[in-house]
């Protein structure tokens, strides 16, 4: 008789389990069946916004539901991303991630609510975004060798402005200085009007900062560019050289924005998501308005963009050390 029960519990058992199994497969078959949320861990208006609105009407369009951009700013992104990284993983939570808060903030800060490492399922690169060297246009620097030059013959070197401190351009350049031997201080402000003003206005040497925010100031002519530290010259910039160009190989560099969900997201919903975005970033208007805006876009696999993430955060956080920068 306890053979019998002991077969029964078993079969019974096995049956659950296939419903289960199931059920979970019926779901991803049927994803998406409910609007998405893309969460962006910046104010309205800032790149990594501008990026999720262009992504979500499209990828809203293609998944035949609704992808709805919610803003989280604050704590230097973390609230954001530490929200995309404590939801369900069920494909209904996604969001944008950027190099500060996945490859930058767990070097800069002791404590984070969120795992960078682990927390999240990578599913595409969707921008990068190299950066400018930039003087006043009267200033006698005429590019990046002299740049050096320059520094060294300065008693006390040469400043250079970026946006904040623990920024990538903060950390471009602190990577330029370490590598050529260039005397350069960094000087942080709140934003990037406040360090082209301070260059403007003389009260330091350069300006390091992302193509994408600079180039009202290129196209005005209020700064000029030394180079991009890009492998090859920017479309929208033809006539900046590359830091290839410039003599610096080592140093091509790009900011860069992922959509990325929780961990542990289930492989078919995750692919679904890469393969609708992979065919979003080749579109023509979205080429366009990317390289317009001064970045670039090209579609790289779920395992292409994790890996990438992973080498990002390695190379910035032996900067990070070396230069001895902790922001908390």
């Amino acid at each position: 008789m306890k053979s019998t029960n002991s077969t029964s519990s078993r079969i019974l058992a096995t049956l659950l389990l296939a419903l289960v199994a199931a059920g979970g497969a019926t779901a991803q078959d049927t994803y998406p069946n409910r609007s998405i949320k893309m969460v962006v861990a910046q104010p309205p208006g800032n790149s990594a916004d501008l990026v999720a609105r262009m992504l979500s009407e499209r990828l809203g369009r293609a998944m035949g539901q609704a992808v709805v951009v919610e803003n989280r700013p604050g704590a230097s992104g973390s609230i954001g991303v530490a929200a995309i990284s404590a939801a369900p993983a069920d494909g209904y939570t996604i969001g944008i991630g950027g190099i500060g808060q996945l490859a930058l903030n767990p070097t800069l800060y002791s404590k984070l609510p969120y795992d960078a490492q682990n927390g999240f399922t990578t599913i595409a690169i969707v921008y990068r975004g190299p950066m400018l060297f930039m003087v006043d246009p009267a200033s006698p620097i005429t590019g990046m060798k002299d740049l050096v030059q320059q520094s060294q013959a300065q008693p006390s070197g040469l400043d250079f402005a970026s946006a904040g401190a623990g920024s990538i351009m903060h950390l471009v350049g602190e990577q330029f200085a370490r590598t050529t031997k260039a005397k350069m201080s960094h000087v942080p402000n709140r934003g990037t009007g406040a360090a082209a003003t301070l260059v403007l206005g003389k009260h330091a040497s350069v300006l390091v900062e992302n193509v994408t925010a600079s180039m009202a100031f290129v196209r005005s002519g209020q700064l000029r560019p030394l180079a991009i530290t890009s492998a090859q010259r920017h479309p929208s910039l033809p006539n900046v050289p590359s830091i290839v160009e410039a003599g610096f190989p080592e140093l091509v560099t790009e900011g860069w924005l992922a959509l990325v969900g929780p961990a542990a997201m289930p492989a078919a919903i995750r692919d679904r998501l890469a393969e609708e975005v992979r065919k979003i970033i080749q579109l023509p208007d979205y080429q366009s308005w990317v390289i317009t805006s001064g970045g670039l876009a090209e579609p790289l696999t779920p395992a292409q963009s994790s890996a990438y993430v992973r080498s990002e955060a390695s190379r910035w956080a032996e900067v990070i050390r070396a230069v001895g920068l902790k922001l908390d």
